[in-house]
């Protein structure tokens, strides 16, 4: 065991064997000798606390908890204090990633010690069922460009909305930083605004680092309507906006299922867990050409 670390991984998860699995063979398989790997199960019954503990008797992982808990952010935040990491890089259970930006992202944090975080572009696959229909598969997948937002938060630090995916955070900024915020299911929306909004010094890089891949148990799909409902409060706090008027957000909700092809209900899980493993392909193969597509850089 390493005596220095560098960067922790830290992972939430509750009955996601499938997707798990998948996701903690290519960590497994790409983690450098000054890194740790740390997993919080919510008390799992399909089997995960088993192959969680297999895993950590093979020295393949450096740590894990199965208990129960209070959803994602309580699980990341216990994980938090156990690590030992300089820099702390959430990964989900259920999503695509790459290994190299992210080994970027920790040079550069290793670089640069005045920079509390550093976030990532990453991509969206919101709409598996679109394979069918695309000649191109990596047509599924949209960019979420936070460039621009995060231009106009340079200048004067306005708030924005990203995904947490792509986010390495230094330990010893966790003071200005804060944990996640357990009473919102979809901590990221908060968790964003909040440390934009501060006083974190944040960097970003022009490359893609993530695939947020949709599925049955996704806490979005899951949590939809009571982090929409959480989201209109922090609207209105951070930006002193009022919520939609009800035919307007009733619309939104309507547009927002047709344009998912009302995928995603559990009656489908079978049948998502077979196609996991080719979607994250699809996403994997999507990073590296948006990647090969320009030089990325990072930006502070």
């Amino acid at each position: 065991m390493a005596e220095n670390i560098a960067l922790s991984y830290i992972i939430a998860t509750r009955n996601k064997l499938p997707y798990l699995k998948i996701g903690l063979e290519k960590l497994i398989a790409a983690k450098k000798p000054d890194e740790e790997i740390l997993v919080a199960d919510g008390a799992s019954t399909d089997g995960t606390p088993e192959y969680l503990a297999e895993l950590k008797r093979e020295g393949l992982i450096d740590y894990y908890v199965s208990e129960p808990d209070f959803g994602l952010a309580h699980a990341l935040n216990k994980l938090v204090l156990a690590s030992r990491g300089t820099f702390l890089k959430y990964l989900s259970d259920d999503d695509a990633f790459d290994y190299g930006v992210i080994g970027e992202c920790k040079s550069f944090m290793l670089a640069h010690p005045e920079i509390d975080l550093v976030n990532t572009e990453g991509g969206s696959l919101n709409n598996p069922s679109r394979t069918e229909r695309e000649t191109d598969p990596l047509q599924i997948v949209r960019a979420l460009n936070y460039e621009t937002e995060y231009r106009e938060w340079q200048k004067d630090h306005t708030p924005f909305y990203f995904c947490d995916l792509g986010v390495m955070f230094r330990r010893s900024s966790l003071p200005i930083i804060g944990f996640w915020n357990p009473l919102f299911p979809g901590p990221d929306i908060e968790f964003s605004l909040r440390v934009s909004k501060g006083r974190t010094k944040i960097a970003w890089y022009t490359g893609y680092s993530y695939v947020n891949i949709s599925n049955p148990q996704s806490v979005s799909i899951v949590h939809m309507e009571r982090t929409k409902n959480l989201t209109e409060r922090l609207t209105k706090f951070y930006f002193d906006k009022d919520p939609d008027p009800y035919f307007l957000k009733k619309w939104k909700i309507l547009r927002n299922k047709l344009r998912m092809g009302f995928a995603h209900k559990p009656s489908v899980k079978k049948a998502f867990e077979a196609e996991w493993p080719a979607l994250v392909d699809i996403a994997e193969r999507w990073i590296k050409k948006k990647n090969a597509e320009r030089k990325p850089e990072f930006m502070f």
